[in-house]
């Protein structure tokens, strides 16, 4: 056998790395959806398959961390491949903050469902979650498809998310710290869009890391 030519066997530990990737991704994706659903009508059902979502996601990239692990000290893979491996690692600590972004999220929810929160900010923490849901889809693609373009425009989506983040926080601190009955739920409305925000940064993380993988230069630092 050709020596440059992967084994039959590593080709196969490789499609199931990258199958399993999928299925993170989806399974994140399928979280942030879950929450943004929570936020619009609050059900304890759904709020409990958040958590078990969550808890679930943690366990599988642990398991996609060990079989990264365990391919790169059997099948010993070089240049491409190595660094490949190298970044999924890396982006998989990505995905599985995200499912423990949305319990924190879920959680949230239940502490103020009960409250008539101001429709404007339940709106645009709405808009934060559909539009971090689109993050998520581009910045999974863009690693496993390695596409350099969409992973550029990760830091302008954040911008996107980062304003609404300022309206959330501009329309809390002017309509609910004035009114004594919403005193209990700033903190929480706050940290809802502050949850949103992070799982954002994530997706761009994913982004940098996959623009590091193609071109061996850290995004606004050796760029």
């Amino acid at each position: 056998m050709n020596e440059k030519t992967p084994s039959i066997t590593f080709q196969n530990r490789m499609e199931q790395i990258i199958d399993d990737y999928r299925e993170l991704g989806n399974l994140a994706i399928g979280l942030n959806e879950d929450v943004v659903k929570l936020l619009d009508d609050y059900d304890e059902s759904l709020h409990k398959s958040i958590t078990t979502g969550s808890n679930t996601l943690d366990i599988r990239t642990i398991d996609l961390e060990r079989m990264c692990i365990r391919f790169m000290a059997t099948e010993q893979p070089l240049a491409k491949d190595l660094l490949f491996i190298e970044s999924m690692l890396r982006v998989i600590s990505h995905i599985k903050r995200v499912g423990h972004l949305c319990d924190k999220i879920g959680e949230s929810i239940k502490n103020i469902h009960e409250v008539p929160i101001p429709k404007k900010i339940l709106n645009q923490l709405a808009l934060m979650g559909d539009y971090i849901g689109v993050m998520l889809k581009k910045s999974f693609h863009v690693f496993l498809n390695q596409d350099l373009d969409k992973a550029r425009e990760l830091d302008g989506d954040d911008d996107k998310i980062d304003e609404l983040y300022e309206d959330v926080l501009n329309e809390v601190t002017s309509t609910m710290i004035s009114d004594a009955q919403f005193a209990p739920y700033v903190i929480d409305t706050i940290f809802l869009a502050r949850y949103f925000e992070r799982i954002a940064d994530k997706a761009v993380s994913i982004g940098s890391r996959t623009i590091f993988m193609i071109t061996l230069k850290r995004p606004g630092i050796d760029e």
